[in-house]
């Protein structure tokens, strides 16, 4: 289950890419890492991680 602070910041990040009329493709918690997983944008660009204790970041895949 995610925590507190992951909860919120999941609500934030997905009201703030509401905000910018970015649609949400994919939002997954991943058990194992523990981690919210959110794929979002016109072209699926935007992809966050949220970690347990609420911060979160961009994504970055440099096989890409």
């Amino acid at each position: 289950m995610p925590t507190c602070d992951q909860s919120r910041a999941a609500v934030y990040v997905c009201q703030s890419l509401s905000d910018m009329l970015q649609p949400i493709h994919l939002f997954r918690y991943d058990a194992i890492y523990k981690h919210i997983f959110i794929l979002a944008g016109i072209n699926e660009g935007i992809e966050i991680i949220i970690f347990e204790d609420g911060r979160w970041e961009f994504y970055e895949d440099d096989q890409t």
